[in-house]
Protein backbone atom coordinates (compact mmCIF):
# COMPACT_ATOMS: atom_id res chain seq x y z
CA UNK A 1 0.00 0.00 0.00
CA UNK A 2 1.51 3.34 -0.55
CA UNK A 3 2.25 6.20 2.20
CA UNK A 4 -0.50 8.45 2.91
CA UNK A 5 0.63 11.81 2.28
CA UNK A 6 -2.41 13.73 4.22
CA UNK A 7 -2.39 17.21 3.11
CA UNK A 8 -2.08 18.96 6.18
CA UNK A 9 1.29 18.07 6.50
CA UNK A 10 0.96 15.36 9.26
CA UNK A 11 2.60 12.48 9.68
CA UNK A 12 0.65 10.03 11.46
CA UNK A 13 1.99 6.42 12.89
CA UNK A 14 0.63 3.25 11.62
CA UNK A 15 -0.14 3.80 7.93
CA UNK A 16 2.58 1.15 5.74
CA UNK A 17 4.30 2.75 3.02
CA UNK A 18 5.37 0.28 -0.09
CA UNK A 19 5.91 2.92 -2.98
CA UNK A 20 6.13 6.68 -3.71
CA UNK A 21 3.56 8.72 -5.16
CA UNK A 22 4.06 9.19 -9.15
CA UNK A 23 4.07 12.73 -10.23
CA UNK A 24 0.35 13.13 -11.10
CA UNK A 25 -0.71 12.23 -7.76
CA UNK A 26 1.63 14.94 -5.85
CA UNK A 27 0.26 17.62 -8.45
CA UNK A 28 -3.67 16.47 -6.82
CA UNK A 29 -1.94 17.32 -3.67
CA UNK A 30 -0.48 20.18 -4.16
CA UNK A 31 -3.82 21.23 -5.57
CA UNK A 32 -5.56 20.21 -2.21
CA UNK A 33 -3.22 21.92 -0.19
CA UNK A 34 -5.38 23.85 2.56
CA UNK A 35 -8.76 22.58 1.77
CA UNK A 36 -11.33 23.15 4.33
CA UNK A 37 -14.22 21.02 4.65
CA UNK A 38 -17.11 22.94 5.48
CA UNK A 39 -19.58 21.05 7.96
CA UNK A 40 -22.62 21.07 5.85
CA UNK A 41 -21.06 19.10 3.43
CA UNK A 42 -21.19 16.05 5.97
CA UNK A 43 -25.30 16.31 6.37
CA UNK A 44 -25.92 14.31 2.98
CA UNK A 45 -23.65 11.63 3.85
CA UNK A 46 -25.13 11.42 7.76
CA UNK A 47 -28.24 11.18 5.90
CA UNK A 48 -27.24 8.09 3.71
CA UNK A 49 -25.33 6.46 6.33
CA UNK A 50 -28.92 6.52 8.82
CA UNK A 51 -31.60 5.79 6.08
CA UNK A 52 -29.18 3.58 3.61
CA UNK A 53 -27.39 1.49 6.00
CA UNK A 54 -28.30 1.55 9.68
CA UNK A 55 -32.18 1.21 9.32
CA UNK A 56 -32.45 -0.98 6.80
CA UNK A 57 -29.86 -3.31 8.75
CA UNK A 58 -31.52 -2.87 11.92
CA UNK A 59 -35.26 -3.43 10.03
CA UNK A 60 -33.52 -6.35 8.36
CA UNK A 61 -32.00 -7.93 11.53
CA UNK A 62 -35.75 -7.41 13.19
CA UNK A 63 -37.26 -9.28 10.54
CA UNK A 64 -34.77 -12.18 10.26
CA UNK A 65 -35.04 -12.57 13.82
CA UNK A 66 -38.69 -13.00 13.89
CA UNK A 67 -38.54 -15.57 11.48
CA UNK A 68 -35.86 -17.36 13.32
CA UNK A 69 -38.22 -17.36 16.47
CA UNK A 70 -40.94 -18.90 13.96
CA UNK A 71 -38.82 -21.51 13.20
CA UNK A 72 -37.63 -22.40 16.78
CA UNK A 73 -41.77 -22.52 17.96
CA UNK A 74 -42.00 -24.68 14.58
CA UNK A 75 -39.51 -27.09 16.44
CA UNK A 76 -41.51 -27.09 19.87
CA UNK A 77 -44.28 -27.94 18.13
CA UNK A 78 -42.98 -30.82 16.35
CA UNK A 79 -39.26 -31.64 17.42
CA UNK A 80 -37.09 -33.41 14.59
CA UNK A 81 -33.82 -33.14 12.79
CA UNK A 82 -34.75 -31.43 10.25
CA UNK A 83 -36.60 -28.85 12.35
CA UNK A 84 -33.18 -28.78 14.00
CA UNK A 85 -31.50 -27.86 11.03
CA UNK A 86 -34.45 -25.10 9.60
CA UNK A 87 -33.07 -23.11 13.31
CA UNK A 88 -29.63 -22.99 12.52
CA UNK A 89 -30.43 -22.41 9.04
CA UNK A 90 -32.53 -19.55 10.48
CA UNK A 91 -30.05 -18.63 13.07
CA UNK A 92 -27.20 -18.32 10.60
CA UNK A 93 -29.58 -15.76 8.35
CA UNK A 94 -30.13 -13.84 11.58
CA UNK A 95 -26.73 -13.61 12.51
CA UNK A 96 -25.61 -11.81 9.36
CA UNK A 97 -27.14 -8.55 9.67
CA UNK A 98 -26.20 -8.14 13.45
CA UNK A 99 -22.63 -8.40 12.84
CA UNK A 100 -23.18 -6.59 9.94
CA UNK A 101 -24.45 -3.73 12.21
CA UNK A 102 -21.42 -4.16 14.90
CA UNK A 103 -19.94 -0.70 13.38
CA UNK A 104 -22.61 1.04 14.46
CA UNK A 105 -22.93 0.10 18.54
CA UNK A 106 -23.46 3.43 19.85
CA UNK A 107 -26.81 5.17 21.13
CA UNK A 108 -30.06 2.88 21.70
CA UNK A 109 -27.70 -0.17 21.52
CA UNK A 110 -25.26 0.47 24.14
CA UNK A 111 -27.06 2.84 25.95
CA UNK A 112 -30.32 0.08 26.35
CA UNK A 113 -27.37 -3.01 27.30
CA UNK A 114 -28.58 -4.31 23.40
CA UNK A 115 -25.47 -5.94 22.57
CA UNK A 116 -24.15 -7.75 25.49
CA UNK A 117 -28.45 -8.66 25.30
CA UNK A 118 -27.90 -10.29 22.60
CA UNK A 119 -24.32 -10.99 22.02
CA UNK A 120 -22.66 -12.12 25.02
CA UNK A 121 -19.44 -14.04 24.78
CA UNK A 122 -17.37 -15.87 25.72
CA UNK A 123 -20.66 -18.37 26.95
CA UNK A 124 -21.29 -19.66 30.82
CA UNK A 125 -22.07 -23.18 29.62
CA UNK A 126 -22.80 -24.26 33.40
CA UNK A 127 -25.12 -21.38 34.24
CA UNK A 128 -26.97 -22.28 30.53
CA UNK A 129 -27.35 -25.82 31.88
CA UNK A 130 -28.14 -24.45 35.18
CA UNK A 131 -31.34 -22.86 33.76
CA UNK A 132 -32.46 -25.95 31.14
CA UNK A 133 -32.56 -28.33 34.81
CA UNK A 134 -34.22 -25.36 36.49
CA UNK A 135 -36.51 -24.02 33.91
CA UNK A 136 -36.57 -20.97 35.82
CA UNK A 137 -37.03 -18.53 33.28
CA UNK A 138 -37.32 -15.54 34.72
CA UNK A 139 -33.53 -15.73 35.13
CA UNK A 140 -33.60 -14.66 31.73
CA UNK A 141 -34.73 -11.39 32.46
CA UNK A 142 -33.28 -8.45 34.08
CA UNK A 143 -35.00 -4.69 34.85
CA UNK A 144 -34.63 -1.57 35.54
CA UNK A 145 -31.85 1.10 33.90
CA UNK A 146 -29.14 -0.43 32.41
CA UNK A 147 -25.37 -0.39 34.13
CA UNK A 148 -22.86 -2.31 32.56
CA UNK A 149 -20.80 -2.77 35.70
CA UNK A 150 -23.94 -4.68 37.02
CA UNK A 151 -22.70 -8.14 37.76
CA UNK A 152 -26.47 -9.16 38.11
CA UNK A 153 -26.87 -7.82 35.01
CA UNK A 154 -24.10 -9.59 33.14
CA UNK A 155 -25.63 -12.52 34.87
CA UNK A 156 -28.27 -12.83 32.87
CA UNK A 157 -26.91 -11.58 29.97
CA UNK A 158 -24.62 -14.45 29.83
CA UNK A 159 -27.77 -17.09 29.78
CA UNK A 160 -29.25 -15.30 27.02
CA UNK A 161 -29.00 -14.06 23.32
CA UNK A 162 -27.71 -15.02 19.94
CA UNK A 163 -25.04 -17.40 21.44
CA UNK A 164 -26.93 -19.51 24.21
CA UNK A 165 -29.51 -19.93 20.87
CA UNK A 166 -26.48 -21.17 19.22
CA UNK A 167 -25.46 -23.55 22.13
CA UNK A 168 -28.79 -24.88 21.88
CA UNK A 169 -29.19 -25.49 18.25
CA UNK A 170 -25.75 -26.15 17.11
CA UNK A 171 -22.71 -29.12 18.28
CA UNK A 172 -19.41 -29.32 16.17
CA UNK A 173 -20.68 -26.73 13.20
CA UNK A 174 -23.48 -28.89 12.64
CA UNK A 175 -27.39 -29.38 13.36
CA UNK A 176 -28.33 -31.38 16.87
CA UNK A 177 -29.99 -34.21 16.35
CA UNK A 178 -32.70 -35.41 19.00
CA UNK A 179 -30.50 -38.67 19.41
CA UNK A 180 -26.82 -36.91 20.17
CA UNK A 181 -24.81 -38.79 22.82
CA UNK A 182 -22.79 -36.73 25.29
CA UNK A 183 -18.77 -36.94 25.02
CA UNK A 184 -18.41 -35.56 28.61
CA UNK A 185 -19.93 -34.80 31.35
CA UNK A 186 -19.12 -31.63 30.96
CA UNK A 187 -21.70 -28.33 30.59
CA UNK A 188 -20.34 -27.64 26.93
CA UNK A 189 -21.61 -31.24 26.03
CA UNK A 190 -24.55 -31.50 27.22
CA UNK A 191 -27.22 -32.55 24.61
CA UNK A 192 -30.59 -32.74 23.80
CA UNK A 193 -32.62 -35.88 24.99
CA UNK A 194 -35.98 -37.15 25.89
CA UNK A 195 -35.64 -36.25 29.43
CA UNK A 196 -35.04 -31.94 28.78
CA UNK A 197 -36.72 -32.15 25.41
CA UNK A 198 -39.40 -30.02 27.08
CA UNK A 199 -37.47 -27.71 28.41
CA UNK A 200 -34.79 -27.52 25.89
CA UNK A 201 -37.40 -25.91 23.38
CA UNK A 202 -38.93 -24.06 25.87
CA UNK A 203 -35.68 -22.23 26.54
CA UNK A 204 -35.01 -22.07 22.97
CA UNK A 205 -38.23 -20.50 22.60
CA UNK A 206 -37.48 -17.83 25.24
CA UNK A 207 -34.40 -16.80 23.78
CA UNK A 208 -35.52 -16.17 20.70
CA UNK A 209 -38.58 -14.36 21.49
CA UNK A 210 -36.00 -11.82 23.53
CA UNK A 211 -33.57 -11.25 20.68
CA UNK A 212 -36.90 -10.35 19.03
CA UNK A 213 -37.76 -8.11 21.61
CA UNK A 214 -34.66 -6.70 21.96
CA UNK A 215 -34.64 -5.81 17.99
CA UNK A 216 -37.76 -4.23 18.40
CA UNK A 217 -36.76 -1.60 20.60
CA UNK A 218 -34.07 -1.50 18.82
CA UNK A 219 -35.94 -0.46 15.56
CA UNK A 220 -38.37 1.77 17.34
CA UNK A 221 -35.52 3.66 19.22
CA UNK A 222 -33.54 4.80 16.14
CA UNK A 223 -37.02 5.41 13.72
CA UNK A 224 -38.96 7.05 16.39
CA UNK A 225 -36.36 9.63 17.55
CA UNK A 226 -32.53 8.89 17.87
CA UNK A 227 -32.66 8.56 13.56
CA UNK A 228 -33.34 12.51 13.62
CA UNK A 229 -31.61 13.26 16.67
CA UNK A 230 -28.48 12.14 14.49
CA UNK A 231 -29.06 13.50 11.17
CA UNK A 232 -29.75 16.68 12.79
CA UNK A 233 -27.16 16.56 15.26
CA UNK A 234 -29.02 18.57 18.04
CA UNK A 235 -28.67 16.30 20.85
CA UNK A 236 -26.68 13.28 22.84
CA UNK A 237 -23.85 14.92 22.57
CA UNK A 238 -23.89 15.50 18.73
CA UNK A 239 -23.66 19.60 17.94
CA UNK A 240 -22.31 19.50 14.23
CA UNK A 241 -21.92 17.73 10.88
CA UNK A 242 -18.35 16.52 12.22
CA UNK A 243 -19.21 15.31 15.71
CA UNK A 244 -21.34 13.05 13.98
CA UNK A 245 -18.74 12.05 11.36
CA UNK A 246 -16.53 11.12 14.12
CA UNK A 247 -19.14 8.85 15.98
CA UNK A 248 -18.89 7.08 12.83
CA UNK A 249 -15.05 6.54 12.32
CA UNK A 250 -14.77 5.92 15.96
CA UNK A 251 -17.76 2.86 15.43
CA UNK A 252 -15.52 1.57 12.61
CA UNK A 253 -12.28 2.09 14.72
CA UNK A 254 -14.21 -0.04 17.52
CA UNK A 255 -14.85 -3.13 15.85
CA UNK A 256 -11.91 -3.20 13.71
CA UNK A 257 -9.50 -3.14 17.19
CA UNK A 258 -12.71 -5.27 18.52
CA UNK A 259 -12.06 -7.85 15.54
CA UNK A 260 -8.31 -7.79 15.52
CA UNK A 261 -7.19 -7.77 19.62
CA UNK A 262 -9.96 -9.88 20.97
CA UNK A 263 -12.33 -11.80 18.41
CA UNK A 264 -9.20 -12.96 16.66
CA UNK A 265 -6.62 -11.64 19.37
CA UNK A 266 -7.09 -13.07 22.35
CA UNK A 267 -7.67 -16.91 21.40
CA UNK A 268 -4.35 -16.73 19.51
CA UNK A 269 -2.34 -14.99 22.56
CA UNK A 270 -4.14 -17.77 24.89
CA UNK A 271 -3.27 -20.53 22.72
CA UNK A 272 0.47 -19.12 22.15
CA UNK A 273 0.65 -19.42 25.68
CA UNK A 274 -0.06 -23.09 25.99
CA UNK A 275 -4.03 -22.02 27.28
CA UNK A 276 -5.55 -24.31 24.36
CA UNK A 277 -8.82 -25.00 26.32
CA UNK A 278 -9.21 -21.28 27.36
CA UNK A 279 -8.35 -20.50 23.83
CA UNK A 280 -11.02 -22.56 22.15
CA UNK A 281 -13.37 -21.17 24.88
CA UNK A 282 -12.61 -17.36 23.47
CA UNK A 283 -13.63 -18.00 19.62
CA UNK A 284 -17.02 -16.42 19.14
CA UNK A 285 -19.39 -18.94 17.74
CA UNK A 286 -17.24 -22.12 17.88
CA UNK A 287 -20.49 -24.31 18.05
CA UNK A 288 -21.56 -23.20 14.74
CA UNK A 289 -18.28 -22.57 13.26
CA UNK A 290 -19.66 -19.52 11.86
CA UNK A 291 -16.56 -17.54 13.06
CA UNK A 292 -14.91 -16.29 10.36
CA UNK A 293 -18.20 -15.32 8.35
CA UNK A 294 -18.86 -13.29 11.84
CA UNK A 295 -16.11 -11.49 11.80
CA UNK A 296 -16.06 -10.74 7.80
CA UNK A 297 -19.53 -9.59 8.50
CA UNK A 298 -18.18 -7.04 11.07
CA UNK A 299 -15.43 -5.74 8.83
CA UNK A 300 -18.20 -5.09 6.38
CA UNK A 301 -19.94 -3.15 8.25
CA UNK A 302 -17.00 -1.10 8.44
CA UNK A 303 -16.96 -1.36 4.55
CA UNK A 304 -20.94 0.11 4.98
CA UNK A 305 -20.41 2.77 6.88
CA UNK A 306 -17.70 4.23 4.50
CA UNK A 307 -19.10 3.25 1.45
CA UNK A 308 -22.72 4.57 2.55
CA UNK A 309 -24.46 1.20 1.38
CA UNK A 310 -25.01 -2.50 2.04
CA UNK A 311 -23.96 -4.20 -1.24
CA UNK A 312 -20.28 -3.04 -1.92
CA UNK A 313 -20.80 -0.29 -4.26
CA UNK A 314 -19.64 3.28 -2.98
CA UNK A 315 -22.67 5.77 -2.55
CA UNK A 316 -22.85 9.61 -4.15
CA UNK A 317 -23.30 10.53 -0.82
CA UNK A 318 -20.51 8.67 1.28
CA UNK A 319 -17.52 9.12 3.60
CA UNK A 320 -16.03 7.43 0.66
CA UNK A 321 -17.16 10.09 -2.16
CA UNK A 322 -16.00 12.79 0.34
CA UNK A 323 -12.43 11.59 0.77
CA UNK A 324 -11.82 10.60 -2.91
CA UNK A 325 -12.87 14.80 -3.37
CA UNK A 326 -10.24 16.01 -1.37
CA UNK A 327 -7.53 12.88 -0.89
CA UNK A 328 -8.22 10.47 -3.31
CA UNK A 329 -4.78 8.11 -1.79
CA UNK A 330 -6.35 7.99 1.45
CA UNK A 331 -9.73 7.30 0.11
CA UNK A 332 -7.50 4.14 -1.57
CA UNK A 333 -6.12 3.45 1.45
CA UNK A 334 -9.20 2.72 3.00
CA UNK A 335 -10.64 0.80 0.49
CA UNK A 336 -7.70 -1.32 0.45
CA UNK A 337 -7.36 -1.61 4.21
CA UNK A 338 -11.18 -2.50 4.15
CA UNK A 339 -10.57 -4.94 1.64
CA UNK A 340 -7.01 -6.22 2.81
CA UNK A 341 -8.90 -7.07 6.12
CA UNK A 342 -12.02 -9.55 4.99
CA UNK A 343 -9.48 -10.85 2.79
CA UNK A 344 -6.94 -12.09 5.32
CA UNK A 345 -9.85 -13.17 8.14
CA UNK A 346 -11.22 -15.26 4.83
CA UNK A 347 -7.96 -17.19 4.13
CA UNK A 348 -7.95 -18.53 7.73
CA UNK A 349 -8.36 -22.23 7.04
CA UNK A 350 -11.98 -23.11 8.49
CA UNK A 351 -12.83 -23.94 11.28
CA UNK A 352 -10.94 -21.17 13.21
CA UNK A 353 -11.29 -22.52 16.22
CA UNK A 354 -9.51 -25.46 14.65
CA UNK A 355 -6.86 -23.31 13.46
CA UNK A 356 -6.54 -20.50 16.30
CA UNK A 357 -2.70 -19.85 16.05
CA UNK A 358 -2.45 -20.42 12.17
CA UNK A 359 0.04 -18.16 10.57
CA UNK A 360 -3.17 -16.81 8.33
CA UNK A 361 -4.50 -15.92 11.59
CA UNK A 362 -1.90 -13.87 12.64
CA UNK A 363 -1.78 -11.72 9.52
CA UNK A 364 -5.57 -11.38 9.88
CA UNK A 365 -4.68 -9.68 13.53
CA UNK A 366 -2.13 -7.46 11.21
CA UNK A 367 -4.56 -6.49 8.85
CA UNK A 368 -7.03 -5.85 11.52
CA UNK A 369 -4.63 -3.35 13.10
CA UNK A 370 -3.72 -1.56 9.96
CA UNK A 371 -7.44 -0.87 9.02
CA UNK A 372 -7.76 0.53 12.72
CA UNK A 373 -4.35 2.92 11.77
CA UNK A 374 -6.27 3.86 8.69
CA UNK A 375 -9.25 4.44 10.37
CA UNK A 376 -7.41 6.98 12.90
CA UNK A 377 -5.63 8.61 10.08
CA UNK A 378 -9.38 9.67 8.21
CA UNK A 379 -10.64 11.06 11.45
CA UNK A 380 -7.14 13.25 11.76
CA UNK A 381 -7.36 14.05 8.32
CA UNK A 382 -11.53 15.33 8.97
CA UNK A 383 -10.97 16.49 12.17
CA UNK A 384 -7.98 18.90 10.97
CA UNK A 385 -9.72 19.94 7.67
CA UNK A 386 -13.29 20.49 8.22
CA UNK A 387 -14.39 24.33 8.55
Amino acid sequence: MKKNLFTTGLMLMGLLAVSSCSSSDNDDKNEQKGYAIQDSEYDAIINQYVDGVVLPTYNDLKAKNTALYRSVVAFGDAPSDANFQAVCNAWLTAREPWESSEAFLFGPVADNGLDPNMDSWPLDQEAIVNVLKSQQWNDLVWTGDYNEDDDAIAAVQNVRGFHTLEFLAFRDGKARTLHDVASSENAADYVYSESNATAWAQYMRNTAQLLVDDVTLLCNAWNNGYANIFKNHNGNGFTSGLSCIEQIIDGCIDIASEVGNAKIGEPYDLFASGKTTEALYAVESWYSWHSRDDYTNNIYSIRNAYYGSLNGSVNANSLSKLVAKYNPQLDNQMKEAIADAAEAIQAIPQPFRNNIASKESSAAIEACSHLESTLKALKAELTANTK
